[in-house]
């Protein structure tokens, strides 16, 4: 059973929204998936299941009458198909006071979730956006943490503290805990945000997520419903990058044995594994070709169309999704979006270095008067 917390002490930057969409999609991945709300706001309660009175809530949990202890069973309830939720509300506020001073404080969580132990395939914790004995709770009941963060200076500049508090319960209760970032409301094509996500690359090489969470107002929407996107609305960006987000999650369960497939210029822990692409110079344009057997949905985008979602849908032939794209001679960057995760050609050895890995590159001097090609 992983047990991941999905926490940062900067508010706005889409945790509580990541903490819900994420276990919706694993739910839906047929994995088995408790949501525990550890803010006393309860917003991830109110986001995930807004008509739902639960008679017993966290706070029974923290606040408890000794003559009659309840744990995480007696409190979490089904609200979708393999999705429970442990909910939250405002008297867990008052729980820090009920545990001043009382020895083991830090583990009232782990101990609730260890009766839990595999019932579930996933437990995810939403936390509080503060430091305080519910988050430490939190993070020492976990051994996985989700950070999210939006590309912002203050998001930057906050995201060492983050990682501070990992250090210090380690230092305090030995207990390790295996952070990454996560990007969230990225909104596309600004230099400054492109130079934040180049720094996070720098500075936290093998701990950030290669899925960007794209900035979507139809995740707003989805959690004023009191929704999962999942639910909400298919044809949407945020749809396609917590679709493509829980599929990351999952991958990490089995690590690949194999050697990662590598090319000039890009990072060896780039995923390229079962990709088969190609490009195809006709009198007509560019032929755009990849083989992606799993995929649902590709999508291919480039300078050429502003990076843009409109008109970038790839057909789907059997194994292949193929483009055709009229391209006046000059120099193109151009990426592939799969089930809502950005990838680059990887058998194109020229790129440009970007944001979340390369941009293939292709440069088209004249079009032939006639190609054949398969």
């Amino acid at each position: 059973m992983r047990t991941i917390a999905v926490v940062n002490h900067k508010g706005g930057c889409g945790k509580t929204i990541t903490s819900i969409n994420l276990a919706a999609f694993l739910a839906m991945e047929q994995k088995r998936v408790l949501l525990v709300d550890m803010d006393p706001q309860g917003h991830a309660t109110l986001g995930a299941a807004p008509t739902f009175t639960p008679s017993r809530t966290m706070s029974d949990l923290f606040i408890r009458d000794e003559n009659r202890p309840l744990g995480l069973p007696d409190i979490s309830c089904t609200i979708r198909e393999r999705l429970d939720l442990a909910p939250a509300d405002i008297f867990l506020s008052a729980a820090p006071e009920r545990w001043a001073g009382v020895a083991g404080r830090e583990n009232v969580l782990s101990d609730a979730i260890a009766q839990v132990d595999g019932l579930y395939d996933y437990v995810i914790v939403d936390c509080p956006p503060h430091v305080g004995l519910l988050t430490f709770n939190a993070l020492k009941a976990c051994s996985e943490a989700i950070v999210p963060m939006d590309p912002s200076f203050f998001s930057l500049h906050g995201i060492g503290k983050v990682f501070e508090t990992f250090d210090v319960l380690e230092k305090k209760t030995g207990h390790h805990i295996d952070p990454r970032v996560l990007v969230t409301l990225y909104p596309g094509r600004s230099p400054f945000v492109r130079a934040v996500l180049e720094d996070i690359h720098k500075h936290l090489e093998g701990r950030y997520y290669q899925t960007i969470i794209r900035y979507s107002v139809k995740l707003a929407e989805a959690a004023s419903h009191g929704v999962p996107v999942a639910h909400y609305s298919r044809q949407s960006v945020g749809f396609d990058d917590y679709r493509s987000f829980a599929k990351e999650v999952i991958q990490q369960e089995t690590a690949s044995t194999s050697e990662d497939v590598a090319m000039e210029g890009v990072p060896s822990t780039y995923d390229v594994s079962a990709w088969h692409v190609g490009t195809a110079v006709t009198p007509e344009g560019v032929v755009f070709t990849v083989e992606a057997p799993d995929a649902e949905r590709v999508q291919i985008v480039g300078d050429f169309n502003g990076w843009g979602s409109e008109g970038t849908e790839m057909e789907h032939e059997g194994r292949f999704f193929r483009k055709l794209v009229n391209l006046n001679p000059g120099r193109y960057q151009y990426r592939f979006i799969v089930d809502g995760q950005w990838r680059s050609d990887p058998l194109n050895q020229t790129g440009d270095p970007c944001p979340g890995g390369f941009n293939s590159v292709l440069v088209l001097e004249d079009r032939p008067a006639e190609m054949t090609w398969n």
